[in-house]
């Protein structure tokens, strides 16, 4: 019997990170909602050494931010304005990063892509089909003018995984096989992610990522959906606002904020209770994905796996080869079916800037803002919201639903 020869690469991050010609001039930012990922950029923005500063700032929240960001240098001077149109009338501003409540997204976005103002979009960049339909409408021959937040798209791996689709090994695609076990799943219950009025849902706040790549990869749209959602864990009959610190298993429940600070040794988004009558979430969500030429992609995320049981990447199934990654393990796997030879891909990248992806984002941000158009734009985030809206649906009908583009 042949042994199957393995050939493992190492891929350092000179060899993926894209290079950009230094700038001439500090941009000047200003930001709608100044939250969580939009600290997480500012955090890549530093990573790539970019020339920034952050001129202005509107959110209820002023005071907080004022003493979080007091010690940055980027924030000197910053400026706080009591509205979104306040900020949009200034004339000093290169481009404006949009980072507040998801329920906010789309319709603060139309207003940013008419004032002509390169934007940064977080994801997802609406929660319902009316949204959608506005931001849609608002967006026409603008998609170019924002970057959307879809970092997973252009991640280090993601890319090669691109490289190798387009490289002929694979045949004829005719499957994708996709998944996402979140090993923080307590985030989408303790805080506001809990009320699918503030996010839309787990497809549309979580799954919109993973859509994206999969449309990124393969070049096409679904043009139906069927999808199940399941609620077996988080849920509960425990009384609707309470908080962790009131409860009586405080130090005992493994999903309580106390645990995952002070055990899991994770950061802590809120202290509500995931096990109230008022805990809001799927907590797994499966859908089949069909398309024109005939593939079919399935995609399954679950909130309740932990440490190491978390995954998070695909399969493409073609007629010569497969191809797989993992973000978790950073590898890529190459199984080619008329040779025994399995290749491995071994990259460096750290699940903490969404795996080399952040950075990327950063990249694309400051590229655009010099005016040239980006990869990650407004017309991947509303494909990738129409994919997840029919997905809802079908969850909420029972029955197979159309894509609406």
């Amino acid at each position: 019997m042949k042994q199957i020869k393995s050939l493992r690469r190492q891929v350092r991050p000179a060899e993926w990170r894209t290079e950009r010609e230094p700038i001439g001039m500090t941009k000047s930012i200003g930001f709608i909602g100044y939250g969580l990922r939009s600290r997480t950029m500012m955090k890549a923005f530093a990573g790539i050494d970019a020339d920034i500063r952050v001129a202005t700032i509107t959110d209820p929240r002023a005071d907080e931010i004022q003493k979080e960001v007091a010690n940055d240098a980027r924030f000197a001077g910053v400026q706080y304005e009591e509205s979104a149109e306040a900020l949009l009338n200034r004339n000093d501003l290169d481009g404006v990063f949009i980072g507040t409540r998801c329920s906010l997204h789309a319709d603060l976005a139309a207003k940013v892509l008419k004032s002509g103002i390169p934007l940064y979009l977080a994801t997802p960049v609406c929660i319902s089909e009316a949204q959608y339909d506005r931001l849609k409408a608002a967006s026409a021959g603008k998609t170019g003018l924002a970057v959307v937040s879809f970092p997973l798209r252009v991640s280090p791996l993601v890319r090669e995984m691109k490289r190798i689709a387009e490289s002929g090994l694979l045949g004829k695609l005719t499957m994708v096989q996709a998944v996402n076990n979140v090993p923080y799943g307590s985030v989408y219950y303790h805080s506001w992610y809990r009320d699918p009025s503030e996010t839309g849902g787990l497809f549309l706040q979580k799954a919109t990522h993973d859509v994206d790549y999969i449309a990124y990869l393969t070049g096409e749209t679904p043009k139906e959906v069927f999808a199940r959602t399941t609620k077996l864990y988080y849920k509960g009959d425990k009384p609707a606002g309470l908080r962790c610190p009131d409860c009586a298993e405080y130090k005992t429940c493994r999903e309580s904020s106390y645990v995952v600070e002070h055990i899991l040794k994770e950061e802590v988004t809120g202290d509500a209770c995931c096990f109230t009558v008022d805990t809001g979430n799927e907590d797994g969500a499966s859908a089949i994905m069909t398309y024109e030429s005939g593939m079919i992609a399935s995609y399954s995320q679950n909130f309740v796996v932990k440490k190491g049981a978390a995954r998070r990447g695909c399969r493409l199934i073609g007629t010569d080869a497969s191809v797989e990654f993992d973000f978790y393990t950073g590898e890529i796997r190459e199984d080619r079916y008329d040779t025994p030879q399995t290749v491995n891909h071994v990259f460096r990248a750290g699940a903490h800037s969404h795996f080399g992806g952040d950075e990327a984002l950063a990249l694309e941000f400051l590229d655009l803002m010099d005016g040239k158009a980006p990869e990650s734009d407004l017309e991947a985030g509303l494909r990738s919201a129409a994919v997840c809206l029919a997905a809802k649906r079908s969850a909420e009908s029972g029955r197979i639903e159309a894509v609406r583009l």
